[in-house]
């Protein structure tokens, strides 16, 4: 569906109209969603980004951008802000973020938006709540949602934590690195306290032997992760049965533990290092 809505977009045609109904799911050797009714879409003219005030059609009541209800300037922007609105609803499998259907509209204008149902997600808040940013100039594009991490696999997001702390390393010696200093920021959410209380005591006498960490670093849990997947066959079988295979299992050992780790830990390397070359390949 998103990778249809990007297609769209890079060929000037805004959809106007993204909802569950218009998302057909065909299921062929795999499942696949589709976009479907292009009723009111429409094609942007030369290299305009948008197709200027009281554009004529509006899209469907409950799943229109706040520009879109207050006949403002419409862009691709207002495609992005209803694909939010359809993770939310197959993520809650039905619910909407802006309430009923009577509210839907009066609450989208006044940006009154609920995500409790996926907080449990962090990925998805992050996501959706950028999507549905009342500034339409603040959404990201459909590719950027593509190239999103809560897309990704466990195998791609625990490279991404290694690369950062191989990355952070580098920082090991700086006095005032900035890098250090936003992800140390962090550490309340991401960790949520001292990160050793949240794990078997045979797991710490183990990582104990080699090394002290400090429990209130988020670098030195990136630091152990790294370590331990790294040298994961000569753990004690004992350890590798507590955290899992690798990915999967050893992924979901820490991601259960520290549910915020990874999203807080990925905004604060897109905000410093994404245009660096080690971290291309994820953004």
């Amino acid at each position: 569906m998103v990778s249809g809505l990007a297609h769209l977009h890079d060929l000037g045609i805004i959809h106007r109209d993204i909802k569950p109904q218009n998302v057909l799911i065909i299921k062929e050797k795999t499942v696949c969603a589709k976009l479907s009714d292009m009723g009111i879409s429409k094609r942007l003219l030369e290299d305009r980004s948008s197709l200027g005030h009281y554009a004529t059609g509006c899209g469907s009541s409950g799943w229109q951008a706040p520009e879109q209800l207050l006949l403002g300037r419409q862009t691709r922007a207002v495609d992005l802000f209803s694909l939010g609105c359809v993770l939310f609803f197959c993520i809650t499998r039905g619910k909407h973020p802006f309430g009923n259907h009577l509210e839907r509209d009066i609450n989208v204008v006044n940006n009154r938006v609920n995500l409790f149902l996926v907080e449990h997600i962090p990925e998805a808040v992050d996501l959706i709540s950028c999507l549905l940013n009342p500034e339409p100039e603040l959404r990201p594009s459909a590719l950027e949602v593509l190239r999103h991490p809560l897309f990704w696999s466990c195998e791609m997001k625990l490279s991404f934590l290694q690369e950062t702390s191989d990355r952070v390393e580098l920082e090991d010696r700086k006095v005032d690195s900035d890098i250090l200093k936003a992800l140390e920021s962090v550490a309340p959410m991401a960790l949520g306290g001292k990160w050793n209380e949240k794990m078997e005591h045979a797991f710490i006498a183990n990582i104990g032997y080699y090394r002290r960490y400090k429990f209130d670093s988020v670098r030195d849990l990136l630091r152990v992760m790294r370590n331990k997947s790294h040298h994961y066959r000569e753990l004690p079988l004992e350890i590798q049965e507590l955290v899992g295979s690798v990915p999967e299992g050893f992924y979901g050992y820490f991601a259960s533990r520290f549910p915020r780790l990874f999203i807080e830990v990925y905004k604060v390397v897109s905000r410093r290092c994404r245009e660096e070359e080690c971290f291309q390949k994820y953004f």
